[in-house]
């Protein structure tokens, strides 16, 4: 109570002196005196003056002083711990109806756990700058209290700083595009670390570990694909290259960190060209003046690249290290979900690589990697074996690349078979293949090397070849202009069997069989294609696809890039959608623990109930009505809160079934007819753990338990009364929850006020019928949050009535006579019955507005409205109790002669 009094004196005299030196009404010259001693009192401690800030700054502030309050309330986030300040102080002003037991909330005492609104509100006022700054100054100033929260070992406190910064800073152009003052203090130093600029070689364990935190915290925890590529792109290499050493050298960590923020990069963004660029630089280990190397303290760092590298010494252990990366690199190419075609394009780009150079290297080779005139045998080695891998876990879905191998091997086999024409007649030139081979001194000896090469050459040529054409289960259509060029090629090849291996001539006699067969199959579809339907919507089915794959994934960004490729697909009404088996997707998704998941599957849901009302509607209502006891309690809530947003999407379409449906069962949901065995059953048994967990401590301490410090004696005595209020909603026998049942009442609220005339007369009555016994019975504390559902349902029921008048919607009933007079006299005895201020509050509301609506209706009844104005005489025993029909026009008496 002390600590209250003085917090409503401090605001009084902040006010009083704040008039003294701002008001026009005073004298200039006499303001200085005034103007220090407001300083002095805003120099208290943060936790005293941002409420008072708060406080003062209210509507009816006036102008003289609502500038200079703002001015210090934004230059509050950079006193010291001003920004910790700031979010305490809105999770606190945001969860009073959230509370939670104090096991949960003790866990937080790092930082606070803030709702998608409440971040937002608070990333608007940190990221405002203050008049009296620019941005190159405050940001400077902003950014070590945004970064100790990036660096937090909470996640709370990083997925709070990894919002603001990706959303409020470097998700603006101006402040956040790079060259810009968020992308410089925010963005480069994560950037240069990774990456090190020219004139830096030199980058230590604990540098390089602190900036990848930062990368996976901004990348994991802020789902925002543009962000992720602007950070991962310039970095994708060096991060390639480290995740990969850290594999080598059992860094753990490290490889699994790296290895996450490449997968979230391949999910959200990731294109082609860089799965080629990955594909070209598998064995990157850095640049050429500097490399990774062990850490100190058992990790990773860069060092500047030793110029005599022994390559012998690292042979025996090449083979396994390219294995490894090629692994990595097919888990990354199938986290990046791509379709048939990117994929057939980045085999055929491997093989090309692979094809247009020399073949495999000998050990001899692979020691001597700085030979300048061939290219780098190791890569070779490499492109070889990932063709292997990717024939192997991809051969169906790279099917498609036929085409594009017949046109790599087609002139390799063209210049194979010119050298053995040239050879038959005895000639003295060599193939144009083997054209950078001249430079040989011994004539004999090259061309019996010549002649080695060309078989390696062809034998691979071959090889492929016959992998890519092997049949399939999906077999596609290849061009019959290509096929034949290569049949002539390969004919000769069979045909030579005086001077070719034998494998040779059979693998050619082997593939023209198999050719021909793939040109008959392509035949047949081009003949039968005109009778065939052309799947206009395969975009949309790869995207459905992708996106059910992406909502399946661990990492929070994913699901959220994957529900966002779903609500295109609901917004443009796609085809490809199946529309009951999508509801259930979606309804299932607000199960999900990440607020920015649940909430945007709210909005698909309302969406799609937009075209589908019957279907969302029903699913919807049977999850939030949970007849069988399966969901928990905030799973209820959270389809309530998604059914509540559909109706308000519906509107004017709200009718029929689909109203009935939902009003019917929030009305069973709300009465006292709810029967939760089960749920009944889980918390005697979930109270009977936790008595017996108290009595087995109190047997350790032979005794009392003694209470963790910590909560004074006011703030014990607080969270002991909320713990049993909070007690108080659950423990209802086996009635419905007090929270579901508030809940459902405001649903019932939003359908009455969004479309009346669709719920209907009879409904309409029974919900009146149902508040007023919860007010009239349900008088303890703990269900006070019901009575103000209640008396909130009466307020819709007057404001929808209301704008029936003003539309001059003719509803046939309304409020009339002795009902009218019924909820008349419950409300003014709750009005002066309950001992809840709010529910006082809400009833004299009701009470304002009926009296209102009722002398609205009066004045346009006499003033000749056309509009429908509710009998309010005495109700016959044919209307509806509680509601008035709309009378039939009575017969005219007139006196004739």
């Amino acid at each position: 109570l002390a600590s209250n009094v003085e917090a409503r004196m401090l605001v009084d005299m902040v006010a009083a002196v704040g008039q003294a030196a701002f008001s026009p009404a005073f004298a200039v010259d006499k303001r200085g005196r005034y103007i220090a001693m407001f300083e002095a009192l805003l120099n208290r401690p943060s936790s005293d003056v941002l409420p008072m800030l708060t406080s003062l700054l209210h509507p009816s502030c006036p102008d003289w002083l609502r500038e200079p309050l703002s001015n210090r309330l934004s230059l509050f986030p950079l006193r010291p711990n001003g920004i910790r300040h700031i979010l305490n102080f809105i999770a606190g002003s945001t969860s009073t109806d959230e509370q939670q037991p104090a096991d949960v909330q003790d866990d937080r005492s790092s930082g606070p756990s803030m709702t998608l609104d409440a971040l937002a509100r608070a990333t608007k006022l940190l990221t405002s700058v203050p008049s009296t700054m620019t941005a190159e100054t405050y940001f400077p100033a902003l950014a070590p209290q945004l970064l100790d929260l990036l660096d937090d070992r909470n996640n709370d406190n990083k997925r709070i700083a990894s919002y603001i910064i990706g959303n409020g800073i470097l998700g603006k152009r101006k402040i956040g595009s790079p060259g810009t003052v968020g992308w410089k203090i925010f963005a480069e130093p994560i950037l240069g670390t990774v990456n090190p600029p020219f004139d830096q070689s030199t980058i230590g364990e604990k540098a390089l570990k602190l900036a990848l935190d930062r990368l996976s915290a901004l990348v994991q925890f802020h789902p925002n694909p543009g962000l992720t590529k602007r950070l991962v792109v310039p970095t994708l290499l060096p991060l390639w290259g480290l995740g990969c050493y850290a594999i080598n050298h059992s860094r753990a960590n490290w490889a699994d960190q790296i290895h996450r923020i490449l997968v979230v990069y391949m999910k959200l963004s990731a294109t082609e060209s860089q799965l080629l660029l990955l594909s070209d630089n598998l064995m990157w280990d850095g640049p050429p003046r500097w490399t990774f190397k062990p850490g100190e303290d058992g990790g990773v760092e860069i060092r500047q690249r030793e110029t005599d590298m022994n390559h012998a010494k690292e042979w025996d252990k090449l083979v396994e290290k390219i294995d490894i990366r090629i692994d990595q690199y097919l888990r990354l190419l199938q986290a990046a979900t791509m379709t048939d075609e990117q994929l057939s394009a980045v085999f055929t780009h491997v093989c090309k690589c692979w094809l247009n150079n020399s073949p495999a290297p000998s050990e001899h080779d692979l020691m001597n990697v700085g030979d300048s005139d061939s290219r780098d045998p190791m890569q070779l080695l490499v492109d070889a074996k990932l063709v292997e891998r990717l024939l192997e876990e991809y051969k169906d879905q790279i099917s498609s690349s036929v085409d594009g191998v017949i046109r790599l091997v087609e002139p390799i086999l063209a210049d194979y078979v010119a050298g053995l024409k040239q050879k038959t007649d005895k000639a003295t030139t060599t193939s144009s293949l083997h054209h950078r081979l001249r430079s040989l001194a011994d004539h004999d000896d090259k061309e019996s090397e010549e002649e080695e090469q060309s078989s390696v050459t062809i034998s691979t040529a071959l090889s492929l070849l016959s992998a890519i054409l092997t049949p399939t289960d999906n077999p596609k259509e290849i061009d019959g202009s290509v096929p034949q060029s290569i049949q002539d090629s390969l004919r000769y090849i069979a045909h030579a069997t005086s001077s070719l291996d034998s494998s040779i001539t059979t693998s050619a006699s082997n593939i023209l069989i198999l050719l021909q067969l793939r040109f008959d199959v392509s035949e047949h579809l081009r003949s039968t294609s005109t009778s065939k339907v052309v799947d206009t919507h395969a975009e949309d089915r790869q995207k459905h696809r992708i996106a059910l794959t992406h909502l399946s994934d661990e990492l929070a960004p994913v699901r959220a890039q994957g529900l966002s490729t779903l609500i295109t697909l609901i917004s443009k009404a796609s085809p490809v959608l199946n529309i009951p088996s999508t509801s259930i997707l979606l309804t299932s998704l607000l199960q999900d623990q990440d607020e920015y998941i649940y909430l945007s599957a709210i909005k698909a849901i309302g969406i799609l109930a937009s075209s589908h009302p019957k279907t969302v509607i029903q699913e919807l209502v049977e999850h939030y009505s949970d007849p069988r006891e399966e969901s928990t309690l905030d799973v209820r809530l959270r389809v309530g809160e998604a059914l509540n947003k559909t109706v308000e999407h519906l509107d004017q379409l709200f009718v029929g079934s689909v109203a009935t449906t939902v009003s019917e069962n929030m009305i069973a949901v709300a009465s006292r007819r709810g029967d939760r065995l089960k749920t009944l059953q889980k918390r005697e048994r979930a109270t009977r753990r936790v008595e017996k967990a108290r009595k087995e401590a109190e047997e350790a301490w032979d005794g009392d338990v003694p209470e963790a410090d910590g909560d004074n004696d006011e703030d014990g005595a607080l969270n002991e009364h909320i713990a049993k209020v909070v007690e108080g909603w659950a423990d209802t026998g086996r009635e419905e929850d007090i929270r579901i049942r508030t809940s459902a009442l405001s649903i019932l609220g939003t359908a009455i006020q969004t479309n009346i005339a669709g719920v209907g007369a009879t409904i309409t009555s029974t919900a009146i019928d149902c508040v007023l016994a919860i007010l009239k019975l349900e008088k303890s504390t703990e269900r006070a949050i019901l009575r103000r559902a209640a008396v909130t349902v009466i307020i819709s029921l007057i404001k929808a009535f209301d704008n029936a008048d003003e539309r001059g919607q003719q509803l046939g009933f309304g409020f009339a006579g002795e009902n009218l007079a019924e909820v008349i006299t419950v409300l003014k005895y709750v009005e002066m019955t309950d001992k809840d201020d709010t529910v006082v509050g809400h009833v004299r509301v009701a009470i304002e507005s009926l009296e209102a609506w009722r002398q609205k209706s009066i004045v346009g009844r006499l003033g000749g409205s056309q509009g429908h104005q509710p009998d309010v005489g005495r109700l016959d025993e044919t209307n509806i109790a509680g509601l008035a029909m709309r009378p039939a026009v009575r017969p005219k008496i007139e006196e004739v002669d």
